[in-house]
């Protein structure tokens, strides 16, 4: 397969998926989500991959989706409902898959990428990472489950506060939160990534989507249900006044 906004390299019983969008700090396309679950479901359909290692290009692991294309969409709600089915559709796959996935954080992580790393297994973050929820700043409400997940990974409180007061939560702090797995120096992430997921890799395969799928409980049932609330409220936001100024304010000031 051939892709134009993502990079897939096979390593062994590791796969690992890059998005490809650094000059627009791996914004998510529409383009970018049916890329991921293309990959994800070759990658799951290889009964020698057991791990999917994930990670963004350049200076930033993924800022979320990509605003300036809502912007400029001539639907904004069709845009935006097509992006956050597509993504959540992989999202799902993702949750149901036997993978492992890594995720390996350099720079920031936010809305979108946020749920990424949510979703994730395992996450790796260098110091200078950073974890945000970033809808409010466009008007929009949060996606990619990141809803469902933040709170039961950080508490009720913490999602609360970074979800409608904003910032950035800095990587000491979110290894504090349990957002992240560990942190790793950035010359080493992807040493420890690798090493992390041959040690997956190598062991007991046949045990690793069993378990994950006993560690996600009762949530798993629940999380396709939330994704579609998620996907239908985000869509009605962009319709409302104020968020056509906050994201022509943010596109603006992004091309500056």
């Amino acid at each position: 397969m051939s892709y134009k906004q993502i990079l897939v390299r096979r390593d062994g019983p590791l796969v690992w998926l890059t998005l490809n969008r650094p000059a627009e700090a791996n914004a998510i396309s529409t383009l970018m989500s049916q890329e991921f679950i293309t990959a994800i479901e070759e990658a799951e359909a290889d009964a020698s991959c057991h791990v999917l290692i994930l990670q963004g290009a350049g200076k930033y692991f993924c800022a979320g989706g990509d605003v300036a294309m809502m912007a400029g969409a001539a639907d904004p709600a069709g845009f935006l409902g097509q992006l956050a089915a597509t993504m959540h559709e992989a999202l799902l796959l993702l949750a149901a898959s036997r993978l492992v996935t890594i995720a390996v954080v350099q720079g920031v992580a936010a809305g979108a990428g946020l749920g990424l790393v949510l979703n994730s297994d395992i996450v790796l973050a260098s110091p200078r990472a950073g974890f945000l929820t970033a809808y409010g700043a466009v008007g929009l409400t949060p996606d990619c489950g990141v809803s469902y997940l933040l709170p039961m990974v950080v508490g009720p409180r913490r999602a609360t506060q970074m979800s409608l007061l904003g910032g950035t939560v800095g990587a000491a702090q979110a290894l504090q939160w349990g957002l992240v797995s560990e942190i790793v120096e950035e010359t080493g992430l992807i040493q420890r990534a690798a090493e992390l997921g041959e040690q997956l890799g190598s062991g007991a395969t046949q045990v690793l989507g069993p378990t994950k799928r006993l560690l996600a409980g009762r949530r798993a049932s629940d999380y396709a249900a939330h994704l579609a609330d998620e996907a239908a409220t985000i869509t009605t936001m962009i319709a409302h006044p104020q968020t056509h100024k906050s994201i022509a304010a943010f596109v603006a000031q992004r091309g500056k």
